[in-house]
């Protein structure tokens, strides 16, 4: 949402200024701003440099067991780390807590892809009697469709030519 270098330039202003008054003036929560400062302070000018492709499971790992480890805040931690936001971390906290270290890995997003049946597949010849009247109904259902579908079309039309 916000740039690399708006980031730095709040995280440099909120160390002569307060984070209420930047809040006022760049309408940014306070509390982000604090949040930005921190990274800052900890990474400098390499701040802000998030991953493009999702977190593996053993740096989210280490993550969290740094955060234990060292009994730091979430806060802390995800600066530490140049996280994008605390909310991050908790979430992986979570996930770990409920399901161990099998849920940190990255699921894919998306749909997934359609499989083609393997009826589909088989030739005719192969296939049980059961799945060739399987075929045979869903072939002429498809038809009865078709038939439909042309018919309306030519509704369509003749419709079309009794209007002008």
């Amino acid at each position: 949402k916000y740039s690399r270098a708006f980031k730095q330039q709040l995280a440099k202003l909120a160390q002569h200024e307060s984070s209420l008054e930047l809040s006022r003036k760049f309408d940014v929560p306070s509390s982000l701003i604090r949040y930005w400062a921190s990274v800052f302070q900890i990474h400098g000018l390499n701040s802000f440099v998030h991953a493009n492709s999702p977190y593996d499971s053993s740096f989210k790992f280490k993550a969290l067991k740094t955060m234990q480890a060292n009994n730091w805040s979430l806060g802390h931690c995800s600066a530490y780390f140049d996280l994008s936001s605390p909310g991050i971390l908790f979430q992986w906290q979570t996930l770990y807590s409920r399901e161990g270290i099998s849920r940190l890995t990255p699921k894919k997003k998306g749909r997934p892809r359609m499989k083609h049946s393997s009826s589909e597949l088989k030739p005719s010849e192969q296939m049980t009697e059961k799945e060739l009247r399987e075929e045979l109904e869903y072939l002429r259902a498809e038809n009865a469709v078709l038939k439909k579908l042309a018919a309306l079309a030519q509704a369509k039309k003749k419709k079309a030519k009794k209007r002008p």
